[in-house]
Order: structure tokens, then sequence, then C-alpha cells
């Protein structure tokens, strides 16, 4: 594990307090994180034509045969 020090104005933390500062700052790690993973997943989808792609097609069909009961569809 790595350990970063982060100095914030004492007048800061008084005011916001001390837990309330730890909690943003495990909030702002789990969103760096998860915006880390989503620009990995972007960066995938950019190679891969779900278009052309069979498996994905079949799959596709097979999830909506299996779902299409929960909606309604007009004709």
């Amino acid at each position: 594990m790595v350990e970063f020090k982060i100095q914030l104005d004492e007048s800061v933390v008084q005011s916001v307090g001390h837990k309330q500062v730890e909690t943003h700052l495990q909030d702002f790690v789990k969103k760096m994180l998860l915006k880390t993973a989503t620009q990995d997943v972007l960066e995938d989808l950019e190679s891969i034509d779900l278009q052309n792609d069979k498996e994905w097609q079949t799959e596709r069909h097979l999830a909506w045969q299996q779902e299409k009961h929960k909606y309604l569809i007009g004709r």
C-alpha cells in the first residue's frame, strides 16, 4: 500500500470535521477508481464492433427472448 500525505488548512478540518474530511477523501478515491475503470472500458469499446459480432447478436437475441415478457410491445 502507498501512503499519501495531504496537508489541509487546520481551519478547514475544524469547520468540516476530521471524520467528514476522511469520508470525502475516501469518496474521491472511489470515484477516481471508477473513472479509471470507465476509461479502460471506453478504450476497449473503440476496438469492438458489436454490430458484426455474431456471438453478441446471438446472446442479445437470447436475452430478449428471456426478458421480453416484462415489457409491453404495442402493435
